[in-house]
């Protein structure tokens, strides 16, 4: 506290700016902190600063209190609660988590929260059996975890700030050519000739699943929840603002995406808009179903609900195999594009927004590692692979 600007008043850890009048309240554990703003605003009366001050020192020996009361797994248990039911996170996010806790931290925290330290959670990371990628994805989960247990009061300090992530050789990314993307339509189109009402079905779902997900370049769960109303014709739009619902025996069909810049309306050709025109039209003429606007470009009218990840992902290996192109995952058409654009010398500014990421330091992170030599290997456009 520079007293040239500050000084004292007669109570404990308050001070008052000298020139302005506003007050400052000093805290020195259990880190060295200063509160001069709340809701953004100075805090312009004594009263109120007192206030606060009184508030903060309460809510320290409730944590302190609540320490001694509360082990690792019991609050584990109301942090996956408020996970499921009070924040209301998507299925697959809190149930990684849970995965994470049971099979590297259940049942084995026997020290009290208060004890542990950046030191504690360094070894303990350090000494489980998994790789280094799984131990970053633990480190932030106990970061996640450790935030919540200060917002509500358990804890004063998160003890694994500061912890640095592993480093991570990174994976080589896995993406169709173009003329392996050509092989790969080319056979479902064979196949959605036959006289086989089946085969040619199968074939024409990963045709359409191929070419919303390589022209869209988004992720597979928002591809599995693309409807047929979901494309404007005549503005030639094509709205990504739902993702399929994981959720084991969920009523819901789809739920919100990843992250609030995953909701997006995208640019779509009109090569596209006709391919899942067409497909309509196969299911109405050839199948015989009854297609509604509010249907899914993959839905199960057997069955009455949508093909699961695991069929699709079946019959997707099916004609990677029968294409002789690599297996790649469905997922892997989102690289696709990405690797197409950037070999069309598309800079990732201009594609960052279109594929949901936040901010183009994660695109560059994720995909600036593809080679100028790839790049010259890759596609010219979109729309000239899926004619």
């Amino acid at each position: 506290m520079d007293m040239k600007v500050y000084r004292k008043t007669r109570y404990q850890n308050i001070y008052q700016h000298i020139k302005n009048k506003n007050y400052v309240i000093s805290m020195s554990k259990p880190v060295k902190t200063s509160i001069s703003r709340i809701d953004n605003k100075k805090i312009a009366t004594l009263d109120e600063a007192l206030k606060i001050r009184d508030n903060v020192l309460i809510r320290q020996q409730k944590a302190l209190e609540m320490l001694h009361k509360e082990d690792f797994d019991t609050l584990w248990d109301k942090y996956i609660y408020d996970c499921k039911f009070i924040k209301k996170q998507a299925y697959n996010t809190y149930n990684r988590k849970e995965k994470c806790y049971n099979k590297h931290l259940k049942n084995r925290i026997t020290i009290i929260l208060s004890k542990t330290n950046k030191n504690f959670w360094v070894e303990y990371i350090e000494n489980l059996d998994t790789t280094l990628k799984n131990k970053n994805y633990i480190l932030k989960t106990l970061t996640t975890f450790f935030n919540w247990c200060i917002c509500e009061n358990y804890l004063i300090t998160n003890p694994v700030k500061g912890i640095k992530k592993y480093k991570v050789p990174k994976s080589e990314m896995k993406f169709l050519i173009p003329e392996q993307l050509r092989r790969l339509l080319s056979v479902l189109e064979k196949d959605i000739q036959s006289n086989n009402k089946k085969i040619a079905y199968k074939a024409y779902k990963i045709k359409i699943l191929t070419i919303v997900g390589f022209s869209a370049g988004d992720r597979v769960g928002e591809t599995r929840a693309v409807r047929f109303s979901s494309f404007d014709k005549e503005k030639r739009l094509l709205d990504l603002r739902n993702s399929i619902d994981y959720t084991p025996n969920s009523k819901k069909l789809v739920t919100l995406p990843k992250t609030s810049e995953s909701e997006r309306i995208i640019d779509i050709s009109d090569i596209v808009i006709q391919a899942v025109e067409s497909y309509r039209i196969f299911l109405e003429n050839i199948m015989g179903f009854d297609v509604k606007n509010s249907d899914l470009l993959f839905w199960n009218y057997n069955r009455k609900r949508p093909y699961s990840d695991t069929i699709l992902r079946k019959h997707f290996y099916y004609y990677c195999e029968k294409a002789n192109i690599p297996r790649i995952r469905m997922y892997d058409l989102r690289h696709t594009y990405v690797a197409t654009m950037m070999s069309e010398g598309k800079e990732p500014y201009m594609f960052s927004k279109r594929i949901g990421h936040k901010n183009i330091s994660t695109t560059i992170d994720v995909y600036g590692h593809l080679s100028n030599k790839v790049r010259k290997e890759l596609a010219q456009s979109t729309d000239k692979y899926i004619q």
